[in-house]
């Protein structure tokens, strides 16, 4: 249960959560830096190399919260994503993103793309613009084609430079203090449920690979779908029973649902249909 915002010691009790997430987090680099230190001189390409931190950092995260024991292996694997040892089981852990809503997600990546655009323009300007910018719109499910795109880019950096004009795109924006120029876009609710379709469908893009492992040494393989839950497109306000409830159809030896930000681990209930 979350900290309740009636309760008398809230500032008390936010900071010392804060004081554990700090820990924890310097718990879970020690684990990962030296393969973090290993995949910054390794051969990947640049947006490969991307992806790669953020499943280590994931990784690195839900071994934390499930069972500090675990020690990692190889984070660099392929095929499985990462191999890990529990006690003496060698197991193989697959990773996914659990995206719930994938026009959200690709409405994110051009929004953060202009975002860049934006405090690549501005960087040069005086250092008075220098802040953390929460970015609210007008409408929501504004489309984001070239012709808005631009529209809205100029609307943002004439807000931020303080200039006085017709709002059609943005309904307000926040500033905080920062040394440097950073830019999101701020949500106002949580909206929709985690549903079944979408866990199965995810499983199943991962089930396919099962059939191509080869490591006769890992006595188990498991697959872990992260949620990333800062943004809308990994949003929800609860699990649908039957996610919970009802066995799903896999070859994996388990499969976990991991939420980044809540650090919440749901081990979901399987049946094999042993097809591997």
């Amino acid at each position: 249960m979350g900290i309740q915002a009636d309760n008398p010691k809230l500032i008390e009790l936010l900071l010392e959560q804060h004081k554990k997430l700090q820990e924890d987090r310097k718990v879970v680099l020690s684990k990962i830096n030296p393969w973090l230190d290993i995949l910054e001189k390794s051969s990947y390409s640049k947006i490969e190399k991307k992806q790669k931190r953020k499943e280590i950092i994931d990784i690195g995260n839900f071994i934390h919260y499930f069972d500090s024991s675990i020690i990692i292996e190889d984070a660099l694997s392929e095929s499985p994503d990462f191999i890990v040892k529990q006690n003496e089981l060698n197991i193989g852990i697959e990773l996914k993103d659990l995206i719930i809503r994938q026009n959200e997600k690709e409405k994110e990546g051009i929004l953060k793309s202009l975002f860049e655009q934006i405090k690549s323009e501005l960087k040069n300007e005086e250092k008075s613009l220098c802040g953390l910018y929460r970015i609210e719109l007008i409408d929501e499910n504004l489309s984001l084609k070239k012709k808005h795109k631009e529209a809205l880019k100029k609307e943002i950096i004439a807000l931020i430079k303080g200039q006085q004009i017709e709002q059609k795109y943005v309904k307000a924006i926040k500033k905080r203090s920062m040394s440097e120029i950073s830019i999101y876009k701020g949500e106002t609710t949580i909206v929709g449920n985690l549903e079944r379709k979408v866990v199965e469908e995810k499983i199943k893009t991962k089930e396919d690979k099962l059939k191509s492992y080869s490591n006769e040494n890992l006595d188990e393989i498991w697959l872990l779908l992260v949620i990333g839950g800062v943004e809308k497109s990994s949003d929800y306000s609860f699990f649908h029973s039957d996610i919970t409830e009802k066995p799903f159809e896999s070859n994996f030896d388990k499969i976990f649902i991991y939420g980044f930000f809540n650090r919440e681990i749901t081990e979901l209930k399987i049946t094999s249909h042993n097809n591997v």
